[in-house]
């Protein structure tokens, strides 16, 4: 689901930014696409509960609504780009209760559109319930049940023809530790998909166990086996039914200072139903990775390693926190992705993306962000996308904030430009707390 265009967490693995901020006392994302009406949220502690309740009413100005691209393939002429004004309602919930050495915890983010003649109304939504569950004797378990539907904007960061779709996903994982450093981890989930297609809808059901063992070898270096079975079922598109294993062995040293670091290396299987032995995949799989603690406020990420299909994975992490006035955070993903695409008769496609946030507070009471995306969708028709904002606020009161922002969002294709197009949406808002 996309709040206000904005991308949220990782869908299939590709991303891992989530599409709420959560602000104490007040849960309106700042990100907002338009004039903002009363944004109402309050924050409720009792004892071992606390709840953050929200809701934004904003409008905003988009200039191609439903991302088309400027050319019509037939005509070669103007196409189908429409501005409109956009209205959304968008609820928010957080409410965390913890009793004894346990926690429940329940999250909402919702983002419901409306509009004039060329705006589809629709429901993009988010949530999810948590347990986690702490025993004496070292037992630890988590039981998560997650919900998403996406009902617009699919096109501003997902895969390119990507139909409207919902997913739900629930599991839990154990993990029982044997003393300080010995513990074993097992876990199930159970993951289902549906996308709205014509003539028919498409589902998926995956079904996912993994395991993980881990023992020291040293004061500061511990080992460990893990492995993991997944299957995937799917109606009526059989082509992406599959079973896939995998199994590594790696070890980990925590440094002394600021330095950590790990290897690993295993096996992986992937096996269609249908198709050839030439469609399947045995590779070799591996990962190598460095964590630096530069100070409190700095820290590094960076991997690289082979995936199950044989490509070349990595990801890289920079974030520093400038004495409280400046945030910045620069990050570079590439993975391979199962595709949902309407049009595309591929299995998989590589997606590598690379994003920069920036927050700073200036004349003390100035607040400004900026956000920027460009991914790449490496299929037989390389997509690329780039998704900018830039947000200026201003607190008149402590319970008021007012702001503008402007975003612009950029797609093109090597070979179909029909799946090109560009949007502007511009605004200004007003945020209300209690």
């Amino acid at each position: 689901m996309n709040l206000y265009g904005v991308q949220s967490a990782e869908k299939n693995a590709r991303c891992s930014v989530k599409k709420t901020l959560p602000v104490t006392g007040i849960v309106v994302p700042l990100l907002c696409c338009g004039l903002a009406f009363p944004g109402v949220s309050f924050s409720m502690q009792s004892g071992n509960t606390e709840a953050i309740l929200g809701i934004t009413f904003s409008a905003e100005h988009d200039d191609n609504i439903k991302l088309s691209s400027e050319t019509d393939p037939e005509s070669e002429t103007e196409g189908d780009a429409e501005g409109e004004m956009v209205y959304h309602v968008m609820p928010s919930i957080d409410l965390t209760h913890a009793f004894g050495e346990h926690v429940l915890k329940f999250d909402l983010a919702g983002d419901s559109r409306s509009g004039g003649g060329n705006v589809d109304s629709g429901l993009n939504i988010d949530t999810s319930v948590g347990l986690g569950l702490n025993f004496a004797g070292g037992l630890a378990l988590s039981l998560v049940d997650t919900y998403a539907k996406d009902e617009f904007d699919m096109d501003l960061y997902d895969e390119s023809d990507v139909s409207e779709n919902q997913s739900n996903e629930y599991g839990f994982d154990a993990k029982y530790s044997f003393g300080r450093r010995l513990r074993a981890e097992a876990g199930y989930k159970h993951l289902w998909q549906e996308y709205n297609n014509d003539p028919k809808d498409i589902e998926y059901d995956t079904d996912t166990v993994t395991g993980k063992f881990t023992a020291p070898v040293a004061e500061r270096l511990e080992a460990y086996v893990s492995g993991s079975f997944e299957s995937t079922e799917s109606d009526p598109a059989s082509s992406q039914n599959s079973d896939t294993m995998s199994g590594v062995l790696g070890v980990r040293w925590e440094g002394p200072s600021i330095l950590s670091g790990w290897i690993e290396g295993g096996y992986g299987d992937i096996d269609y139903e249908t198709g050839t032995d030439d469609d399947d995949y045995s590779e070799a799989i591996g990962d190598v990775g460095v964590e630096v603690a530069f100070t409190p406020r700095s820290y590094m990420e960076l991997s690289v390693g082979r995936n199950n299909y044989g490509d070349i994975k990595y990801s890289a992490l920079l974030s520093h926190n400038y004495l409280d006035k400046m945030k910045i955070n620069l990050s570079a993903n590439q993975s391979t992705a199962r595709s949902y695409s309407t049009t595309s008769s591929e299995r998989t496609y590589d997606v590598s993306l690379f994003r920069l946030s920036l927050a700073t507070k200036f004349l003390e009471r100035f607040e400004a962000g900026l956000t920027a995306s460009y991914q790449m969708q490496d299929t037989t028709d390389e997509v690329d996308t780039f998704v900018g904002r830039a947000t200026l606020e201003y607190p008149i009161q402590e319970w008021v904030k007012v702001g503008a922002h402007y975003q612009y969002a950029t797609r093109t294709a090597d070979k179909d430009t029909t799946k090109d197009y560009d949007d502007n949406r511009i605004g200004f808002f007003a945020t209300f707390s209690l």
